[in-house]
């Protein structure tokens, strides 16, 4: 399993560097695998897809930009830096993860 797991750590290194936005499909081209074999491993190994982990990083990228723009970085340059589709795409994901609206961050 350690194999496995060193093995899905250079992946997770990956979704880290990009702050999760680089494609499956780019994921698995980076390392030598099939598409659904990377999902299949990432979903035993971590419990997650390796989409899911990426959206979960990205959001998290997010939310430290917002975080340290204090109000001088609005949320679309945000939600674009972040690989968001626009600013509401931004708003939603993170009602959807947090239950507050983005004024309330």
């Amino acid at each position: 399993m350690k194999t496995k797991t060193t093995q899905l750590q250079s992946v997770i290194n990956d979704i880290h560097s990009t702050n999760g936005q680089i494609s499956i499909y780019e994921l698995s081209k980076r390392h030598f695998t099939t598409v659904r074999q990377l999902e299949r491993n990432f979903k035993k190994l971590i419990g997650l897809s390796p989409k899911e982990y990426s959206n979960i990083i990205r959001f998290q990228y997010a939310l430290s930009l917002i975080k340290k723009s204090n109000q001088n970085s609005n949320l679309l340059d945000i939600a674009f830096e972040c690989g968001y589709y626009d600013h509401s795409h931004l708003s939603n994901e993170i009602k959807r993860n947090t239950g507050l609206p983005p004024s309330l961050l």
